[in-house]
């Protein structure tokens, strides 16, 4: 879940500000920066360009540090202050606590605790995003990942506010999908840096109008990738996840900073594979690479396109045993209507909602909203 909260971190080692920076960026905030004390804090919030958090370290010395920020604390009673440390001595909670911390994270991060508390923390502010978060991920090339996407995302527009964003920020084919020629792409939103607001965003996003679809498409220039930032990303995320229900995104098979937070923020992993070898083993590596993220295996759904009953070259149950993951879906080899709907530039929910493949893309959409319902149910 993606999170428009503004923070700062102090820590008396730049290591640690590093880690932690990158840790809260994975978990959707904005970083401003780090400090090493409370002296250098002081300074900071003086200058007028306060953060939402501060995150404060107290190790070493957490009694000592716990007095220094405690003035600061009164000082800035709009700051919500979040102090860590491996201490877990009662007397210090009890003074954490008495002088207006907003929360005592244990070290180390407990991570579900810690983003519920962050998630808390953004309700409070009234920026928790309230859209599911859709990523689509293709096992290798020509796979047919951004036809599921178009379809997923054309069908949950029809019952919910959805938005489809293509971050595959080179090769990206969702405006093709759609025959649209967009005025501005993710490269001019992300540039307008912190001004990014829904005005912005408005006039960057098609609307196409068959499908109630919202559209944001690639930068127009291979070059223009480079102006796409990882906080720029993030703002823009933050954003939409309050504008839409569904935020529906066409990615890469990548952990790069610029799909980190994604992979973090999502709520569902659409792996879209076919059944031979190279697509499986980069199935297997990425599903693997999900588990050391700590990405929990409910989020992670495997659906294989242009499925035949007969002449895959991996058995499917093979697939399985090997990723220890079920197929979640399989679509149709459907050639005619797939190619049609890529050479008309409109998806086949929409241009053969009744085909085979129609109605195994649009059961798909509805199977990915009703999942999200039950693990919404079960947080």
């Amino acid at each position: 879940m993606f999170l428009q909260l503004t923070s700062l971190i102090v820590d008396a080692d730049p290591g640690n500000r590093a880690e932690l920076a990158q840790y809260l960026a994975h978990h959707g905030l904005v970083v401003l920066g780090g400090v090493a004390n409370a002296d250098q804090l002081s300074q900071h919030l003086a200058k007028g360009d306060r953060p939402q958090l501060v995150v404060v370290n107290l190790d070493p010395g957490a009694v000592d540090n716990l007095r220094h920020i405690q003035p600061l604390i009164r000082q800035y009673p709009d700051i919500s202050f979040f102090t860590m440390s491996q201490v877990l001595d009662p007397n210090l909670l009890m003074d954490a606590m008495a002088a207006g911390i907003r929360e005592f994270v244990p070290l180390p991060i407990n991570e579900p605790r810690f983003k519920a508390a962050l998630e808390r923390l953004a309700g409070q502010h009234g920026l928790k995003s309230k859209a599911n978060i859709v990523h689509v991920v293709p096992s290798i090339g020509g796979v047919g990942s951004t036809t599921v996407a178009a379809n997923v995302a054309s069908a949950l527009a029809q019952k919910a506010k959805t938005v489809l964003v293509d971050l595959d920020l080179v090769r990206g084919g969702v405006a093709g999908a759609f025959d649209a020629r967009p005025r501005y792409t993710i490269a001019d939103i992300v540039s307008s840096g912190e001004n990014i607001d829904r005005q912005v965003l408005d006039n960057a996003l098609i609307n196409h109008e068959k499908s109630k679809l919202s559209i944001l498409a690639r930068p127009d220039l291979p070059e223009d990738s480079q102006r796409v930032t990882q906080q720029g990303l993030q703002r823009m995320f933050n954003l939409l996840g309050r504008m839409f229900d569904y935020v529906v995104i066409d990615s890469m098979m990548s952990v790069d900073p610029l799909y980190a937070s994604t992979i973090h923020a999502a709520n569902t992993h659409l792996i879209v594979m076919q059944l031979n070898v190279p697509s499986a083993k980069n199935t297997e590596r990425y599903v693997g690479m999900l588990r050391r993220m700590g990405v929990d295996t409910n989020k992670i759904k495997i659906v294989v396109n242009r499925y035949v009953k007969k002449g895959w070259d991996i058995d499917p149950a093979d697939v399985e045993k090997a990723l220890g993951l079920k197929l979640n879906w399989l679509v149709p080899n459907d050639y005619k209507n797939a190619i049609a709907a890529i050479n008309y530039g409109e998806p086949v929910v929409l241009r053969a909602p009744k085909s085979e493949m129609g109605e195994s893309l649009i059961e798909l959409a509805n199977f990915i909203a009703s999942a999200q319902v039950e693990m919404a149910k079960a947080a």
